[in-house]
């Protein structure tokens, strides 16, 4: 409550100082009219202009870190010249797709056939069944 209150009391004090600044006049002028003024000047327009070629190489190299190089690509054609073909990709034939449920049975390292089952009649993996294809069996002795 007391932060949304703050923010309500800083609001109303940057529109009032806004506001004064557009229509209370300081001398023959309002505060915002001397500010443009002072800014037509030949001193704050070299001023201006040197920060800007300052800044802009490194804001184009930091655009150009996030964005990438920027490519505009043509959108439109010059006359006479068609537009191109355009080729759609063709999807892929069901056929090279064989479903799970037809692969042959797979065989553990004991030799016993396993099938893929629905998961009620699964029994608990062990370390054995999860082993990767390829290791060896670690012997007790040393050779």
């Amino acid at each position: 409550m007391l932060g949304l209150l703050r923010t309500a009391v800083s609001l109303l004090f940057l529109s009032l100082v806004v506001w004064c600044s557009f229509t209370v006049p300081l001398g023959r002028r309002t505060l915002a009219e001397h500010v443009d003024r002072i800014g037509k000047t030949r001193e704050a327009t070299e001023l201006i202009q040197g920060a800007r070629a300052r800044i802009n190489p490194i804001l184009d190299e930091a655009k150009n870190r996030l964005l990438g190089e920027y490519v505009e690509a043509p959108t439109y054609l010059p006359s006479g010249e068609p537009a191109p073909a355009r080729t759609l990709a063709r999807p892929r034939p069901r056929g090279d797709v064989t479903p799970a449920r037809t692969l042959p049975s797979a065989t553990t390292r004991d030799g016993s056939a396993t099938r893929p089952s629905s998961g009620s009649d699964r029994s608990p993996s062990t370390a054995d069944g999860a082993r990767l294809p390829g290791r060896r069996a670690r012997s007790t002795s040393a050779e």
